[in-house]
């Protein structure tokens, strides 16, 4: 399933003809390539792809002032059939993206819990700088007053990247119960142990005195 169409297409039918750079531009304004994946790159090479497939049209050159030209595409009845499909797809399917930290865990030969902590450290520090940057982003879109679908759509990475850092937080817990677990067998007992005390050698005279001792006063 191809994102980079399904942003092309849908910029085309909402706002109607446009040319590459300003196709950007309006990603650019909804950071699509931060939430979505869709980077400026992806979105020329479309351009052609699709007319290649004939759903966008070429309508018109233009140049303002010394700017380079630019070509002003717009979308076709076929391109609009397409949009439909792609747009049918992405609400109504779920499909669960690659998990690489899954794949790391599982088949990255870890198994000391302190260099598994500390991998994970770093991407639950990235992780929450994601979150900071995509609060901030959401609240500056909150000021332009877009549409709700827009800020929806920030409030769900939100909510993702939270579940992220809530995941990082309850492994990390488990991974310093185990390695203080692990910690306590390695130590040796704290129990003190019993002092064998050494045997004295027994002389005649105190065998003597012994059974003296036991048998009592004579009469």
């Amino acid at each position: 399933m191809s994102l980079s169409r399904l942003v092309v297409l849908g910029l085309l039918a909402e706002h109607g003809p446009m040319h590459g750079h300003q196709l950007r531009r309006q990603a650019d304004s909804m950071h699509v390539e931060c939430w979505g994946g869709v980077s400026p790159g992806a979105l020329y090479r479309e351009l052609h792809q699709l007319e290649s497939e004939g759903l966008i049209e070429l309508l018109r050159s233009e140049q303002v002032g010394r700017r380079p030209q630019r070509t002003v595409y717009r979308i076709c009845d076929a391109g609009l059939a397409a949009l439909s499909t792609l747009r049918e797809r992405t609400l109504t399917a779920w499909v669960r993206p690659p998990d690489a930290v899954g794949v790391g865990l599982l088949f990255g030969a870890l198994r000391d819990p302190g260099e598994v902590s500390a991998l994970l450290e770093h991407r639950r520090q990235a992780t929450a700088e994601a979150l900071d940057t995509l609060v901030a982003k959401r609240a500056c879109l909150e000021e332009r007053s877009v549409s709700p679908a827009v800020l929806t759509v920030f409030r769900r990475g939100e909510l993702y990247l939270q579940a992220e850092l809530a995941w990082h937080e309850e492994y990390a817990a488990q991974l310093r119960a185990t390695d203080l677990e692990a910690t306590r067998t390695a130590l040796p007992s704290s129990r003190p142990q019993p002092v064998a005390r050494p045997r004295r050698r027994s002389t005649g005279c105190e065998s003597v005195a012994t059974l003296a001792a036991a048998e009592g006063p004579r009469s």
